[in-house]
């Protein structure tokens, strides 16, 4: 559908239905398109709890004033992107993921330990969102090297899910904090209209 004569397009509302996180080894790359996480590199964080994801976006920002025409541009100094979610599943992906610390695994008594030390390097990785409003649009941000930057504390109670709140941090170091991989019919269709640029 072509935007109206008002300049409206509603095939272009999206609706995130479904989706989730998935963690791999820092650097990992995004899967291409209309492709599935290779599960042996990447790492589900699982159910979310109804909130889904919020994705955190700031800048900071400088201005340049003149002295005869008051503030004559803005600079952008910085960049904060953040993805802000609450874990359903008590997975070792998740707990990794929480406490900053990879399991110690007992064979013999098949236990799995998790050290918590006073102070932790928390480990960077790569994250991926994926969101998807029906079969055919799939949105994917890729954060290339991230980190968790915060945590809420969970509650252990009969009456609710524990819950392991987290919010992953993209971190600089590279060309770009993030990117967008959109697999959408209607986006498509206005980004690379009949001019040559869908090529």
């Amino acid at each position: 559908m072509a935007r109206d004569a008002e300049g409206f397009n509603t095939d272009l509302v999206r609706v995130a239905v479904t989706g989730t996180i998935f963690m791999a080894d820092e650097g990992t790359s995004i899967p291409a398109a209309g492709t599935k996480p290779e599960p042996k590199q990447w790492k589900p964080l699982g159910t979310f709890n109804d909130d889904g994801v919020e994705h955190g976006f700031k800048e900071d920002t400088q201005e340049v004033k003149s002295w005869q025409r008051g503030v004559v541009r803005v600079i952008v100094t910085g960049r904060v992107l953040t993805l802000k979610l609450s874990a359903l599943e008590s997975s070792p992906t998740v707990l990794e993921a929480f406490y900053g610390t990879a399991p110690t695994i007992d064979k013999l008594a098949k236990s799995v330990t998790f050290h918590i030390k006073p102070n932790v390097a928390r480990p960077k990785a790569s994250f991926l969102f994926e969101w998807k409003d029906g079969d055919e649009k799939t949105w994917r941000m890729h954060i290339p090297t991230g980190q968790v930057s915060e945590v809420e504390s969970p509650k252990f109670s009969g009456g609710d899910a524990v819950v392991w709140g987290m919010t992953l941090q993209a971190l600089g170091g590279g060309e770009a904090l993030a990117e967008w991989q959109i697999t959408d019919p209607a986006f498509y269709a206005e980004a690379a209209p009949d001019t040559g640029k869908q090529d």
